[in-house]
């Protein structure tokens, strides 16, 4: 999952402070509003890949703010996660009737959140997007979901693909092993952090004999990036 522009729609100050800082902690490109009408000016104007929207704001209800976002054409294809802290069965309801990716009650377990952010972003979005990721000699075959290096096809386990994927579409960014483990790993509970150091020494055996090995780079103190540039 590459990073992503997320809006949050809350009108709970702390509640949204909350969120905004988390989303930003790994990197994506957050932005906010505590209502519906801010709202609908700053998806008109940046076209979020993701929402992130309260079932209770101070002038519409959220799931009417979704709603309008779903009968749009031009914004069918963002992702959006609601949140609900009062009602919460009746909301997921109505907010999953109404074209939601998902809902997630208050107060929020974050680790739980963040596995669901993550979980919306990699949903296809209904809209021209690239399948082919290229960096020198990788090759990155979303649709195959293959790895071809210098023209061979080489062999990834799932995660490792996932790990290659999310560097090699954030190139030249720092990524600290707490942020790789949510955004390849979804914050697995039976995961820890040498973890990352474990699949980042098996891509580089993989990528040694064509000499891209160098590519992905260890950053002292502050974790891993993959980078082009010696």
């Amino acid at each position: 999952m590459a990073l992503a522009s997320i809006l949050v729609v809350d009108g709970d100050r702390d509640a949204r402070r909350q969120i905004v800082a988390s989303l930003r902690e790994l990197g994506h490109d957050v932005s906010e509003s505590d209502s519906a009408g801010s709202a609908l000016r700053a998806v008109e104007k940046s076209r979020p890949d993701l929402m992130v929207c309260d079932c209770t704001l101070p002038d519409i209800a959220g799931v009417e703010l979704l709603s309008d976002v779903r009968r749009s054409g031009e914004y069918r294809a963002m992702r959006v996660l609601m949140t609900s802290s009062n009602g919460y069965r009746d909301d997921a309801v109505a907010a999953l009737e109404s074209g939601a990716d998902d809902v997630i009650g208050k107060p929020l377990y974050m680790p739980e959140f963040l596995a669901r952010v993550s979980a919306c972003l990699r949903r296809p979005a209904n809209f021209a997007h690239a399948d082919v990721f290229t960096a020198g000699g990788i090759t990155i075959d979303d649709i195959g979901h293959r790895v071809i290096v210098d023209g061979d096809s080489v062999s990834l386990a799932p995660r490792e693909y996932r790990l290659l994927h999310f560097l090699l579409t954030n190139q030249d960014r720092v990524f600290s092993r707490k942020q790789l483990l949510v955004h390849v790993w979804d914050r697995d509970t039976l995961v820890g952090p040498r973890t990352v150091d474990v699949h980042v020494r098996r891509l580089r055996s993989v990528l040694e004999p064509y000499g891209y090995d160098r590519y992905l780079q260890t950053v002292r103190g502050s974790g891993y990036r993959f980078s082009q540039d010696s």
